[in-house]
């Protein structure tokens, strides 16, 4: 995967292809660190954690 993000959070890629994704677990999860940017998108609501 090649791709720049601008914001911090936690970014999920997944192949829709549910074959590959169901068989041969076709997921990434990329946590990006970093300052929030309110230039690019404005945050309305305080990031909380992800509960599984």
């Amino acid at each position: 995967m090649i791709y720049t993000f601008r914001q911090p959070g936690t970014y999920v890629y997944l192949n829709h292809n549910l074959i590959e994704a169901f068989l041969f677990g076709a997921i990434a999860h990329v946590k990006v660190e970093g300052e929030w940017n309110n230039d690019l998108m404005e945050q309305v609501k305080k990031p909380s954690k992800i509960e599984n």
